[in-house]
């Protein structure tokens, strides 16, 4: 399939990009290009304006300042699992990179990008003919959500890898654009909105990602269903993070909700409890209530639920073999 029409700009500093930005309000940002030129290719998405800033070579970087890990937004996937200090300290990061998609999107894909991506649904990610049967979907342009037959309103599924393991390390993100530079906390950049799922200004640029010292030393780990072990989005994945010395403990699923989702009702029953089976047990019971999942895919939304539980339970297993007692 051939990408429509557009034009393109290279800026080669971030001021470049947000002027480009600024002018062009219907421009969108290409960086590795794995989500916008398929879906531009399915004829989903049809910018006018593409700003590539794979050419800002200061945001590739990954650096120890304080005790806070930085990474950069433009930072490879494949490089996030081969950097030592990654691999070391943030294994459940490096997880989580080398799950996404096939060798090829991990060579291509940045960090950013995959935190980025569209929101996901069986009736949007078709191809044009597919979509031609039926009216055409709200997040697509249409008047209505297929999925539960509901107009001006969008349901569909962040399936993003890399946002749950971020979610349970606290992370900060750092965003550029017209009126300088502002962190917040990574859960403020999604909006719970399908067609619209990133809180981001007009001519903002996600640029740093920071996880604070604090979450650098406790553990984290992550695991997905999928399909195939390579290509496919999860079905369902979690992140789970601890610290050993505190008895705190952090949960993040993807692809169950408008949004990665905090477990924040498992978080709070585990707190400060020992991570025996009868725990474990009772607090998967719990993770399988925290979302309400709707029919975005092939999975019943009660399939995506019993999942959500048992993959807590691999996830918290996994992370006990690193020396959780």
């Amino acid at each position: 399939m051939r990408l429509p029409k557009f034009e393109y700009f290279e800026p080669k500093q971030i001021s470049e990009a947000v002027s480009i930005l600024q002018n062009e309000p219907a421009a969108k940002i290409l960086a590795g290009g794995t989500d916008l030129l398929v879906n531009m290719k399915h004829r989903v998405e049809r910018p006018p304006v593409l700003v590539n800033i794979k050419r800002l070579g200061d945001l590739d970087f990954i650096r120890q300042d304080n005790g806070d890990v930085r990474m950069g937004a433009l930072t490879p996937l494949k490089r996030l699992y081969m950097t030592p200090l990654v691999m070391e300290n943030l294994p459940g990061l490096a997880q989580a990179a080398s799950s996404v998609g096939s060798y090829h999107h991990q060579v291509m894909g940045t960090l950013a990008g995959n935190i980025c991506q569209q929101n996901r649904c069986m009736y949007f990610n078709q191809s044009q003919w597919w979509r031609s049967s039926r009216p055409t979907c709200f997040k697509a342009g249409g008047e209505i959500c297929h999925v539960l037959n509901k107009k001006k309103t969008c349901y569909s599924t962040y399936c993003g890898d890399m946002a749950p393991a971020l979610l349970v390390m606290n992370a900060r993100i750092a965003i550029t654009g017209p009126g300088g530079s502002r962190e917040l906390p990574i859960e403020d950049l999604f909006s719970e909105d399908g067609k619209t799922p990133l809180r981001l200004n007009q001519a903002e640029i996600l640029t740093e990602i920071i996880i604070p010292a604090e979450s650098v030393t406790g553990i984290c780990r992550y695991q997905k269903f999928a399909n195939r072990d390579s290509i496919d989005f999860p079905i369902v994945g979690t992140a789970f993070w601890a610290s050993e010395q505190k008895k705190e403990y952090r949960i993040a699923f993807t692809a169950v909700d408008r949004k990665p989702l905090r477990a924040q009702r498992v978080e709070a029953f585990l707190k400060g409890k020992k991570l025996d089976k009868i725990t474990i047990t009772e607090a998967s019971g719990l993770a399988a209530g925290e979302a309400k999942p709707v029919k975005t895919s092939v999975y019943s939304p009660a399939n995506k639920r019993r999942m959500m539980g048992l993959l807590f339970q691999r996830v918290v297993d996994d992370a006990k073999r690193r020396s959780i007692k």
